[in-house]
Parts: C-alpha cells; sequence; structure tokens
C-alpha cells in the first residue's frame, strides 16, 4: 500500500513538473517540503548522466560537468532570490527549476547530440540546429516563467535573468571543462 502511495505521489509530481514546463503551473504550486529539492536535483542528476552516458561521444567527463551544472544553477538561483530579497522561496523555485530541467533534460540533451551526430550533413544538421533552437527558447521562456512567479517581475525581465544565467554557465563550463591549446 505505501509503494503505491509513493508511486501515485511521484507521478502527481511529475505531472506537476511538466506542467511548470508548459506554463500551467509555478512554484508557488509545488510542496515545500525540504526533501523535494534534493529528490529532484537526484532526478535531475541521474537523468542527464544516464543520458549523457547513453549517448556515444556526447562530451568527455559528462558526469563532471553535469555536477557541476547542477552546482552552477542551485547557487545562481539562490544568489539571484537573496538579492531580490526572496531567499523563502528558494526550496521551491529551486525545486520547479530542477524539475523543469529534468523535464527538458531529454529532448535537450539528445537534440544537442544530433548536432554533433549529423555535423557532415547539411540537411540533417539544419534539422538538428532547428531543435536544439526551439529547446533553448522553450527553456528560456519556461526558465523565465519560474522566475516572474518567483520575483514578481515581468516575464521579458525574467527570460533575460534565465539567458544571463545559461551563458554564464555555457561559458564557465567551457573553461573549465574545455581543453586549452
Amino acid at each position: 500500500m505505501a509503494q503505491v502511495q509513493v508511486r501515485s505521489g511521484l507521478l502527481t509530481l511529475a505531472r506537476m513538473y511538466v506542467d511548470i514546463a508548459l506554463w500551467r503551473r509555478g512554484p508557488q504550486d509545488l510542496p515545500a517540503v525540504g526533501i523535494l529539492l534534493p529528490l529532484t536535483i537526484g532526478a535531475y542528476v541521474s537523468i542527464s548522466v544516464a543520458l549523457g552516458e547513453a549517448l556515444p561521444a556526447l562530451r568527455d567527463g559528462w558526469a563532471p560537468q553535469v555536477l557541476a551544472d547542477t552546482a552552477f544553477i542551485a547557487l545562481w538561483y539562490w544568489l539571484l532570490l537573496a538579492f531580490a530579497r526572496r531567499r523563502e522561496r528558494y526550496l521551491q523555485t529551486a525545486a520547479a527549476l530542477f524539475g523543469l530541467q529534468t523535464v527538458l533534460a531529454a529532448p535537450t540533451i539528445v537534440s544537442t547530440w544530433l548536432v554533433e551526430r549529423f555535423a557532415h550533413d547539411t540537411v540533417l544538421l539544419a534539422v538538428a540546429y532547428i531543435g536544439v533552437l526551439a529547446v533553448f527558447v522553450w527553456t528560456v521562456a519556461a526558465v523565465g516563467h519560474v522566475l516572474r512567479s518567483a520575483l514578481e517581475r515581468s516575464l521579458g525581465l525574467c527570460m533575460v535573468l534565465a539567458l544571463l544565467q545559461i551563458l554564464s554557465e555555457e561559458l564557465l563550463l567551457l573553461e573549465v571543462f574545455e581543453p586549452h591549446h
């Protein structure tokens, strides 16, 4: 009986994260319980590492990059909410963001892999880039939606903040994980 309740609760939570990704819900709709954030981070890391390892030649050292990504996201948004004097919203906001990233992990990782896979086929590469762009726009808009609820600011500003986080993180990861010539 307890196993059925846990499974039902996890399915409800998964649906809630999909609803956040589709702008139907926000971080305020998540339960403010301490275990939610570590569980959501665990799901994000597990799915990201599994997908990255399953796709050959995605990136060397994929797992450390996922862990660095996770730490960066957690710290970035903690600092952002502290700066905005909304630290009390961190638990639900971070859980929403990691849940959103968990939902988008497969399309993000697969579309990135397809770009590398079809690097020598112009037509398929163009299709893969369209996929990457679509996932990127969806991610920025969905993160902006979550931030709009957490910060009570305009969607445009929150999308700029999401874009700033993504670009800052990418630059940091390139500096740390890419070989320098």
